[in-house]
């Protein structure tokens, strides 16, 4: 049964984020329908002169919901008969919350890619253009915008060729290279999950705070400071990244630390890479063993403290689960950038060239899939 997207032929004002959901200076909203005017002035009130919208006429106000006091900052421009944009702060909660007002007054929620769309687009190209609102850094949007461009549209349409004409071999081929950029295209909107684990004291919070470039965890000598997981969105090279700094595991001395140990184990189980951080005086630990027995297979050892004179030479009982080890001070910031690149490597292992096509929805993973089982891929 095909799936009708709603206008406001249909009698409904809408109201969708056109600037992406990453934070910035300004986000934009359109309010489209024929209640466009009336919801405007229910929830916005200008600086000066009366709330009159003359088309392609810029006012300046603040929001103001039914009953309520002044609120946000808003910029407001009527462009078209049924249609206003509204400009607030680009923060998520500044535009979530007038969103929220919106919807409470009769709008209906609508995204880019519904309020946009082109007629005869094909799907891949606008999945594209939608998603593009949601990259959070210039590397992944660039992806996108190849895709939107037709990268993996084209791809798609060259591989059912080649399955037509009965070139299997090429086919095949192609699909596998496809299959290998999945992990990577799911990660153009959400970030790659890297975990801090170790026992407690082993520079965990201190090796975050450097990453971020500020101070977010607390570093203090008592142990079991970190009690929660703390986490922070970065970028490595491009990349996006979530950081969680997990609570120090060790036998707890009571239960709301045994609970941080618990959701440190779990989130450690379902991470995307683990970075196992080492004492290099206290060395290699039992904590260790049970850290890594829990880890994903993406593991790479870090020995913290390398400006400290005295180190031990670290035995691992399972090196060949290590990608590797980088030696790094939070003190010195040696091995920083290292680190960065090694874990840029692990997360991303193949090259990828302007154009390429990536698989970036579960729809496309799963046409993916369903080719290759009926080709004996899998």
């Amino acid at each position: 049964m095909n799936q009708t997207i709603p206008t406001s032929g249909d009698g409904l004002t809408f109201v969708a984020q056109l600037t992406s959901r990453s934070p910035a200076a300004i986000a934009v909203l359109a309010l489209d329908g024929p209640q466009s005017l009336e919801f405007t002035s229910r929830c916005w009130r200008p600086n000066a002169g009366d709330s009159s919208l003359a088309i392609n006429a810029i006012r300046y106000g603040f929001t103001q919901h039914e009953g309520g006091g002044r609120g946000e900052s808003i910029v407001v421009c009527r462009t078209g008969e049924q249609r206003v944009e509204l400009h607030c702060h680009g923060g998520r909660l500044a535009a979530e919350t007038l969103i929220k007002i919106l919807v409470s007054l009769g709008a209906v929620t609508q995204s880019p890619f519904q309020c946009e769309s082109h007629e005869g687009e094909d799907l891949t190209v606008a999945e594209a253009r939608e998603d593009i609102t949601l990259a959070a850094t210039q590397r992944t949007t660039a992806i996108l915008l190849d895709q939107y461009r037709g990268g993996l549209k084209r791809e798609f349409d060259a591989i059912q060729s080649l399955l037509i004409e009965g070139n299997l071999a090429e086919a095949k081929l192609r699909l596998g290279q496809l299959n290998d950029r999945s992990m990577l295209g799911r990660h153009l909107i959400e970030p790659w999950r890297v975990v801090l684990a170790g026992p407690p004291n082993v520079g965990k919070s201190s090796l975050l705070n450097l990453l971020l470039g500020y101070t977010r965890a607390i570093v203090h000598e008592q142990a079991g400071t970190t009690r929660d997981l703390l986490t922070e969105r970065t970028s490595f090279e491009g990349w996006p990244i979530e950081l969680v700094d997990s609570a120090g595991i060790r036998t707890a001395t009571d239960s709301i630390e045994a609970k941080g140990i618990e959701q440190s184990l779990e989130r450690i189980a379902t991470a995307d890479c683990t970075l196992l951080l080492v004492d290099p005086v206290e060395g290699w630990t039992e904590t260790h063993d049970e850290i890594l027995a829990q880890c994903s297979e993406r593991v790479i050892l870090v020995m913290t403290k390398s400006d400290m004179a005295h180190q031990n030479d670290v035995d691992l009982k399972d090196s060949d689960r290590l990608h590797r080890r980088v030696k790094t001070s939070s003190v010195t910031e040696e091995g920083l950038a290292e680190l960065m690149r090694v874990v840029v490597s692990v997360l991303v292992p193949q090259a990828l060239s302007p154009g390429d096509p990536v698989p970036f929805r579960q729809r496309h993973r799963e046409k993916i899939a369903t080719w290759m089982r009926e080709l004996g891929m899998s």
